[in-house]
């Protein structure tokens, strides 16, 4: 069953109603449903040549396992988002809730205890299916990877976020509930085992993996921020480009996605480091190199705000890696 915080005050209602009452802002029901409509033809076709393809659930997928005890959601979606409209039992949690700016070990190790404590909060434990959705801005792939890292096994993406949801027929609810925090340290985690600490890339192997031709750097950030400083040898993708532009966003396909990666010498025999500004836009290119089969993967989390704290550390500007 989805379960989540107490929802005070909200009605599940149907997107029908909601732009009948006048209540939606933007594209029409139809509009979306037209736009998934366009889209599915090409996710089913990418997903067989996906290397991970249950890792991205469609709407149906998870309205057929509504009641599913062991099921649980994750809204990743802003304050207002949320209040205006998310599916049922979602608890929402903040971007700044997850985020590991300090890539040393110290903090790496504090950062993990406090995310195992939030995630038992969330009353979400490693034989749970978890499911991440957001409101368009594909930024679920944060709360995967931090679950990921933690461990846990059965985590998925809901392809094409709460516009899919919503075009599927799946109820909302309306109204604001407080966004999870981290835990206070007398929170009891669940989450016991070493997880995966290979798929987070520190600082200090960032830094030495300057020089190694068989490392290669993704830039996630916008064109313009990647040209005004990056690392020097990082190429520049910006995350938006790994999905459809429009409502309802679902993943490209396996062969575009590989294309436009390729082009650019991010090679399945090398190893990637995704990064950005924070560590949320990176985690879509860290998902999706994933979902293509790419083993070598880590996550700088620390991403360009770390970078640029430490003088010593060369940067590069221009439009060039």
């Amino acid at each position: 069953m989805m379960t989540g915080q107490h929802i005070e005050g909200a009605a599940m209602v149907s997107r029908r109603w909601l732009l009948r009452a006048g209540l939606v802002v933007g594209a029409t029901m139809s509009g979306v449903a037209d736009r998934w409509t366009a889209h599915a033809a090409q996710e089913e076709s990418g997903r067989d040549e996906y290397a991970h393809p249950a890792w991205l659930v469609d709407a149906d997928w998870l309205l057929a396992r509504q009641d599913d005890p062991g099921l649980r959601l994750i809204a990743f979606t802003a304050a207002d988002e949320f209040a205006s409209g998310h599916i049922p039992g979602a608890p929402r949690v903040d971007g700044p809730a997850l985020e590991l700016g300090d890539t040393s070990p110290a903090a790496i190790a504090r950062w993990r205890d406090e995310m195992a404590r939030l995630m038992a909060a969330l009353g979400i434990e490693r034989a749970n299916t978890v499911v991440a959705y957001d409101a368009g801005s594909l930024f679920a792939t944060r709360p995967w990877w931090v679950l990921r890292f933690l461990g846990h096994e059965d985590v998925r993406i809901l392809n094409g976020g709460l516009a899919a949801w919503e075009a599927a027929g799946g109820t909302v609810a309306i109204g604001a509930i407080a966004a999870a925090g981290p835990a206070t340290p007398a929170a009891e985690a669940t989450d016991t085992g070493t997880g995966r600490p290979e798929l987070l890339a520190p600082l200090a192997q960032v830094a030495a993996a300057l020089d190694d031709p068989g490392v290669v750097f993704v830039d996630a950030r916008t064109p313009e921020e990647y040209a005004a400083g990056h690392i020097p040898g990082a190429v520049n993708v910006n995350y938006p480009r790994n999905a459809a532009p429009a409502p309802p966003k679902v993943w490209k396909s396996a062969a575009e996605l590989r294309a436009m990666y390729e082009a650019l010498g991010v090679t399945s025999d090398k190893r990637i480091i995704p990064y950005c500004r924070t560590g949320v836009r990176s985690s879509v290119t860290d998902f999706t190199l994933r979902l293509l089969g790419y083993e070598d993967v880590a996550l700088f989390t620390g991403s360009w705000n770390e970078w640029v704290r430490h003088p010593e550390l060369p940067i590069t500007t221009g439009s060039q890696p």
